[in-house]
C-alpha cells in the first residue's frame, strides 16, 4: 500500500474507503482457492495484521493461513476492522480540529509566539558566541 499505487490510507478517509484499500491489498499470489495453504511471510495483509492486531490474533491469522482454514477476504475484511479502530481516535481528533479552524489558528498563533522567543533567546547566544553582540552593548551603555 501507498501513494503510488493509489490505495494509501489517509486519515481523512472514511471508514468505507479504508475498507475498500484494505480489501484490494496483494495477498500470497500462490493462494488461489481458500483451501489453499498459505504463506504468511509474503503476505502484505499478514505484515499489516502485525501493525493492526494484537498478537493473539496475529499467531492465529497466520496460523488459520497456513493451514488453509482462513481465506484472504475474511483476513483483509479483519484487517479493515482493526485498522478503522486504531485510527478511529485520530480522524475523530481530526475532524472536530476541520470544524473547529478557530481552535487550529489560536494554536498555530500560540505556537508561534513560543518559537519566536526560543528563536530570539537563541539567536543572542549565538550572537554572544561568535562575539556579534557588538550592538546591544553599545546600545545598553546609551
Amino acid at each position: 500500500m501507498g501513494k503510488s499505487l493509489g490505495n494509501a490510507i489517509y486519515l481523512s478517509d472514511s471508514e468505507e474507503e479504508i475498507t475498500k484499500k484494505v480489501m484490494s491489498a496483494v495477498t500470497d499470489p500462490n493462494r488461489i482457492k481458500k483451501d489453499d495453504l498459505g504463506n504468511p511471510d509474503i503476505c502484505m495483509v499478514a505484515y499489516y495484521h502485525n501493525l493492526f492486531s494484537s498478537k493473539e490474533e496475529v499467531k492465529t491469522v497466520c496460523e488459520e493461513c497456513k493451514a488453509g482454514k482462513r481465506g484472504c477476504v475474511a483476513c483483509k475484511k479483519q484487517l479493515a476492522k482493526n485498522v478503522i479502530e486504531e485510527l478511529r481516535p485520530i480522524r475523530e481528533k481530526r475532524s472536530y480540529y476541520e470544524a473547529h479552524p478557530e481552535e487550529v489558528e489560536k494554536i498555530l498563533r500560540e505556537g508561534t509566539k513560543k518559537a519566536q522567543e526560543v528563536a530570539k533567546q537563541t539567536m543572542k547566544k549565538v550572537k554572544q558566541a561568535m562575539k556579534l553582540d557588538y550592538f546591544e552593548k553599545i546600545t545598553d551603555i546609551k
